[in-house]
C-alpha cells in the first residue's frame, strides 16, 4: 500500500493536495451499486415466490418505457436497458440525497432515520405517483401480494440508508 494512502486510511482525512472525488462519481457508483442490489433482491423474491425468470425483472422496468410486450420481446437487450434505466433512477435518488444532506449537514450524524425516511418517500414518489401517472390509462397495474409491498418498503428503506451512507462518506472524504 502506498505510504500516502496508508496515512489517509489511518487518519480518515484527505491528504493535502488530494482532490475530492467529484459528485458525479458518488452518484454513478451509488446508483449502480444500490440499483443492481435492489434488482437482485427483486429477482430473488419473484423467483422464490413465483418462479419468475430473473431476466423478467429488468425487462419489466424497460416496460415502463417500451410497454410490457415490447420489453419481453426484446430479450437480453431490453433486460440490459431496464437495468440501466433502474440504475439511473436510483442514481437520481443518490443525487437527491446528496443535495438534501448538503443543505442539512446534520443528517450525517443520525443517518439511519433520515435515510430510511428518504427511501420510503422515494418508494411512494416512484411507485405511487410517477409510475401510475405515466402508465397508459388502459393498463391498470396488477394487484401485488402484500408480502411484495412489505419487501419493497424494506428494500427502499435500505436504498435510502445506502444513500445516507454514501452522502456521509462523501462529506467525510471531502472534509
Amino acid at each position: 500500500m502506498h505510504a500516502l494512502a496508508r496515512i489517509h486510511s489511518q487518519s480518515g482525512t484527505r491528504p493535502s493536495g488530494a482532490r475530492p472525488l467529484p459528485a458525479w462519481a458518488w452518484v454513478a457508483c451509488g446508483g449502480v451499486a444500490l440499483g443492481l442490489a435492489d434488482l437482485a433482491f427483486a429477482a430473488l423474491y419473484w423467483f422464490l415466490h413465483s418462479g419468475v425468470a430473473p431476466v423478467r425483472i429488468p425487462q419489466s422496468i424497460a416496460g415502463w418505457v417500451l410497454g410490457t410486450a415490447a420489453a419481453r420481446a426484446g430479450g437480453g437487450a431490453t433486460a440490459l436497458a431496464g437495468a440501466a434505466l433502474y440504475c439511473t433512477v436510483v442514481a437520481a435518488m443518490v443525487a437527491g440525497y446528496l443535495k438534501l444532506s448538503a443543505w442539512r449537514p446534520a443528517m450525517h450524524a443520525r443517518w439511519a432515520f433520515p435515510g430510511t425516511m428518504y427511501g420510503l418517500a422515494m418508494y411512494v414518489l416512484l411507485f405511487r405517483l410517477v409510475l401510475p401517472l405515466a402508465a397508459p390509462a388502459h393498463a391498470p397495474a396488477p394487484a401485488m401480494p402484500t408480502s411484495w409491498t412489505i419487501a419493497c418498503l424494506a428494500a427502499y428503506a435500505g436504498i435510502g440508508i445506502g444513500c445516507a451512507l454514501i452522502a456521509r462518506a462523501k462529506a467525510a472524504r471531502d472534509g
